[in-house]
């Protein structure tokens, strides 16, 4: 009975021995585990833990899911970007319009004429003009099928966005980008849901940054045309601003006074909040007392041209 167990452990050493030469051999090949059965091949702690920290429906750990995130902050990021080059090149356009009317009391469809010069990589073009108003788009080269939009002055209807078409406020540029839209148009739903809102734009109007000096001869050139029209209908200017539909265009802070008026003439002077003590004043016709700024007392250069304390 001895002699039979020794033999018995004797055998199952070299079961043994066999089992580990065999799975040597097997080492250079692909794994074939019927082979190791008969073994216990010890664990590796550190890698059942990682393994078990994987996910068994294919996400990423949570370490891997922060860098996901991360990386989609920064694309998003990089459009936001996109979004401001846009929108910032519509700023300048909106002031670069103003200055031109002020100076000319209309608006110009030719950018280089009025001096404007597009950001890097945007493409801006002008949507329409007239003499009391313009729109523009605004696209990124890496943003395709999406723009930005803006409009000034007297519309039809304002314009949409490509995508998902969206309009904003006088002077407003609005886009097509993950931020909470201004105001959509609801006879065009968009084609698609609308992105999450997840950072503000920037929504004060374009006008509200203009040098108030030129919003005050902006209005005055457009109170021209506004007398002209209420001549042609009431055979007199007017002496107060409410009859006129110039009303509804009063750049931002502006205010107009109308200092005289008759059937041959009228005298107006504007003031803006920003620059206490100073005015603007024209005069049309043949007046009997030409009107003079507040602060330098200069009177105006000639019938219809805005004159302005610097």
């Amino acid at each position: 009975m001895v002699g039979s167990g020794r033999g018995a452990r004797v055998r199952a050493r070299h079961r043994v021995l066999r089992g580990f030469l065999r799975c040597i051999l097997l080492l250079g090949a692909p794994l074939v585990t019927s082979g190791c059965n008969d073994l216990a091949l010890p664990r590796f702690p550190s890698l059942a833990r990682d393994s078990a920290a994987e996910p068994s429906d294919g996400r990423t750990s949570s370490g891997k899911r922060g860098e996901e995130k991360s990386g989609d902050s920064l694309r998003s990021g990089s459009d936001a970007d996109r979004f401001a080059l846009v929108r910032k090149g519509l700023r300048r356009l909106v002031a670069a319009q103003e200055t031109f009317f002020a100076e000319n009391g209309a608006y110009n469809g030719d950018l280089s004429l009025i001096g404007f010069t597009p950001e890097r990589n945007t493409t801006i073009r002008l949507l329409w003009v007239t003499p009391d108003g313009w729109a523009a788009s605004g696209v990124h080269a890496d943003l395709p099928g999406r723009d930005c939009v803006v409009f000034v002055g007297q519309v039809h209807a304002p314009p949409t966005t490509l995508k998902y078409v969206r309009q904003g406020r006088e002077g407003v540029p609005v886009c097509d980008d993950s931020s909470r839209p201004t105001r959509t148009v609801a006879s065009r739903p968009p084609a698609e849901p609308k992105p999450p809102a997840e950072t503000l734009p920037d929504t004060g109007s374009a006008l509200e940054a203009v040098n108030p000096r030129t919003l005050m001869k902006a209005d005055l050139r457009s109170l021209v045309r506004s007398q002209e029209t209420h001549f042609a209908t009431q055979g007199v200017y007017a002496r107060r601003t409410e009859p006129l539909a110039l009303q509804y265009l009063w750049r931002p802070g502006v205010r107009i006074k109308i200092l005289a008026a008759d059937r041959q003439s009228w005298a107006a002077k504007a003031t803006h909040p920003r620059l206490p003590g100073k005015s603007c004043v024209i005069w049309f016709g043949s007046v009997s007392e030409r009107p003079v700024t507040d602060a330098q007392r200069r009177a105006g250069r000639g019938s219809g041209v805005p004159e302005c304390d610097e």
